[in-house]
């Protein structure tokens, strides 16, 4: 691959827009076996940003148990939906009577039926409804934390391909010093200590360039494990550029407000807090024993009896105190795993904004005027060498600056990608890099400039 070796950073900025709306986040691989057989032999895949992300959300394994999760749930609110909270009873009756020596059948039909009187199906249903909600909150906010880890994973294997470029151009020009000093060593215009340098420089290269390779290899393989793709059987390659706006954020305290409110996790955690209070108002209401209704026809001594009846148990023995308290017990449980996981979402951001305004002022240092300056260092240095001027070791030093420029510049590109990738999740994606030509962040809410 043949580009040009500056990283130019564009200088776009893009607003944020404040709109209004997990767990341990689990990257597995998806049903491997229902995927690896979809691609034969060696089959290359070519994939944009937009395209990967696509792939991991329809084959991460977490997210098929999320969705199955979600319907369990909305099976339980279809249960707790039912108008009444039993089936209708039917019991038919058979009875020999002998009386004076006369025998004659006795014959009886009952049918009863359960019906709610404290309110219990509308706590019921209730409780199932928040849970839902909390299911479909923890799934969007797993989603949302695939996608970053997936674009962190896809600009890593970009970054480790430049990696790669960087080293290979480290291996060119300390290749061409060596071979430079050893046709002067050969000639007698260049000592042994020059020659040596050089050759030290060298294999310094190579074995940078082996390392980069290695790193370079192991991106993508990590990328093709999120894509549940068999790098035995597919080769991948990326279409996306790498290139990184920044982001336009706004004060801590909007910023903050925003991903509390966005944070699906942390919605999810408030729906369970509803569904706990629900439960426990419903434990209560168990107290009020549900009403048994019932009608009747017997046959008894050659003489037809109806009627009507109801009947209910007495909450004499069972107080349902056990039951009470664990659902107490179960929503301080709730309250208490909601304040900690707010106060974690406030550290995330903070951190995370943290680590992102760090690591752009980084790749400011690093920034183009820097690279052309150490580019500019080494074109004359290098003339200075071949006319006699300097020696070896102070080329070396120009090509060091150069390569250890280069690299620190990718370095700091790697954090800010991986700050993205955090404020991404910490926001629950408020902030967010996109695909529209060349890499740019943006913001999910409402508006944008």
């Amino acid at each position: 691959m043949n580009r040009p070796w500056k990283l130019v950073v564009p200088a776009a900025c893009v607003a944020l827009g404040l709109a209004g709306p997990v767990p341990a986040d689990q990257f597995s691989m998806g049903r491997v076996g229902d995927y690896l057989a979809e691609k034969p032999v060696n089959e290359s895949v070519s994939l944009s940003l937009q395209q990967a992300l696509e792939k991991a959300l329809r084959r991460n394994s977490a997210l098929q148990s999320a969705r199955a999760g979600v319907g369990r749930f909305e099976g339980r609110l279809t249960h707790a939906s039912r108008w009444l909270p039993a089936n209708p009873e039917l019991s038919l009756q058979v009875a020999e009577r002998d009386q004076d020596g006369q025998s004659s059948t006795d014959k009886g039909i009952r049918l009863s039926q359960e019906i709610w009187i404290g309110g219990q199906r509308g706590l019921g249903k209730a409780a199932a409804s928040a849970r839902l909600t909390a299911a479909e909150q923890r799934l969007a906010f797993l989603e949302t934390s695939v996608r970053a880890r997936v674009r962190l994973a896809y600009l890593e294997a970009l970054l480790a391909r430049e990696s790669v470029e960087t080293a290979e151009r480290a291996e060119t020009l300390t290749g061409k010093l060596y071979q430079f000093a050893s046709q002067r060593f050969q000639a007698g215009a260049a000592t042994q200590l020059i020659l040596n340098t050089a050759r030290i420089g060298a294999a310094r290269a190579r074995a940078a360039l082996v390392d980069a390779r290695r790193d370079h290899k192991r991106a993508r393989l990590a990328l093709m494990e999120l894509l549940v793709m068999d790098p035995e059987s597919a080769r991948l390659r990326l279409t996306s550029e790498l290139s990184l706006d920044r982001f336009n954020l706004p004060s801590m305290g909007p910023l903050l407000g925003e991903a509390l409110k966005r944070r699906q996790d942390l919605v999810a955690a408030a729906r369970e807090v509803v569904a706990a209070r629900k439960t426990l108002s419903l434990s209560k209401r168990q107290l009020i024993p549900n009403l048994k209704v019932f009608g009747f026809m017997k046959e008894e001594e050659g003489a037809d009896v109806a009627g009507l009846g109801v009947s209910m148990p007495i909450p004499v023995w069972d107080t349902r105190s056990g039951e009470n308290q664990v659902a107490r017990a179960e929503l301080e449980q709730a309250r208490i795993e909601e304040d900690a996981l707010r106060l974690q979402v406030r550290t995330e951001v903070i951190g995370a904004v943290t680590d992102y305004n760090a690591a752009r002022q980084r790749l400011e240092v690093f920034g183009k005027d820097v690279l052309a300056s150490a580019e500019e260092n080494v074109r004359l240095t290098e003339k200075a060498f071949r006319a006699g001027s300097v020696g070896a070791p102070t080329l070396a030093m120009a090509q060091d600056d150069l390569i250890n420029t280069r690299r620190e510049y990718l370095d700091a590109l790697r954090e800010a990608i991986g700050a993205a990738a955090a404020l991404e999740r910490s926001t629950g994606g408020v902030v967010a890099l996109r695909e529209a030509g060349t890499e740019q962040l943006k913001n999910t809410g409402d508006s944008e400039s």
